[in-house]
């Protein structure tokens, strides 16, 4: 299994910690055990790590997110366009 860190930018991060809790069963299909986190600098920069067991699925539903997981991520003020994937090698 995979371990899997998400970083994004996000509007506002209370809201985005807010809506948190929507993401992990949005997520749940490809990925558990979501954790999230936030800059320590106070940016609007924030993070999230994963247990993927199949990473071909959740490439894919990063890359095409599904209804469930957009409504999620725009209540939550995910910047889509800023997000980046890395995977522990």
């Amino acid at each position: 299994m995979a371990k899997v860190i998400v970083t994004a930018a996000v509007n506002d991060v209370e809201e985005w910690l807010k809506f948190k809790a929507d993401m992990i069963p949005a997520m749940s299909a490809v990925a558990s055990d979501g954790s999230s986190y936030v800059a320590m600098d106070g940016s609007n920069q924030v993070a999230s790590t994963w247990d993927v067991p199949d990473m071909e699925a959740f490439t894919a539903a990063q890359s095409s997110f599904s209804g469930e997981l957009a409504a999620a991520a725009k209540r939550a003020g995910m910047i889509p366009s800023t997000m980046v994937m890395y995977v522990k090698k």
